[in-house]
């Protein structure tokens, strides 16, 4: 596992020691927590992510420096080729070795152009595909724990408030079916310990 891994597991250990040690709330399962101390570990969380990851906009600006220099290099050869074979038209006695020049000089911009842009495409392929490993591997190694662990949390929260729901609405109930309030003046958790 990498360091930036590392960081982040723990750091998510330090945000599950926040809220096993939080003030619960009286009479449920709530605690209450620092809501600035959760957010500057979510923060670090944000910024300890593995720079692979951050590398995509790098990626693109390559491809983009990569063609704009085929483009440019294309667009020299070709001013020169034209400028060659006007120069070898003006001159009526090789008329026609100068065109037969200017055809083949052409021909070999093109040909050169198709080259870089085709060199061009290959290096750039190469590094979207070695991108694609490393962010197969970060999700194998950093996201996929993480995703699973709050999904846990989360699934324990949601327990964790059902429960509250369901004792509310049986202490709800508990006293409908009981004595009214006016002649028992019994508080909740008097009448819950009688019930016991």
């Amino acid at each position: 596992m990498s360091d930036a891994s590392i960081r982040v597991m723990t750091l998510l250990d330090d945000l599950e020691e926040i809220l096993a040690n939080a003030s619960k709330v009286p009479f449920s399962e709530k605690a209450i927590v620092d809501s600035d101390e959760i957010r500057s570990i979510v923060d670090d969380i944000r910024l300890s992510m593995p720079k692979d990851i951050q590398q995509a906009k790098w990626v693109k600006d390559e491809q983009d420096r990569i063609l704009n220099e085929a483009r440019g290099e294309y667009d020299k050869v070709i001013i020169a080729a034209k400028k060659q074979a006007e120069y070898l038209v003006e001159n009526d006695i090789i008329k026609k070795e100068a065109e037969k020049r200017a055809d083949a000089l052409i021909s070999e911009a093109e040909n050169h152009s198709r080259y870089i842009k085709l060199r061009s495409y290959e290096y750039v392929d190469k590094l979207l595909f070695d991108m694609q490993n490393d962010i197969a591997k970060v999700a194998t190694e950093y996201i996929q724990p993480m995703n699973d662990y709050f999904t846990d949390m989360l699934g324990e929260m949601n327990g964790r408030v059902n429960g509250n729901r369901q004792e509310m609405k049986a202490l709800a109930e508990r006293i409908q079916g009981g004595a009214s309030y006016s002649e028992g003046q019994q508080t909740a958790p008097e009448v819950e310990e009688e019930e016991q």
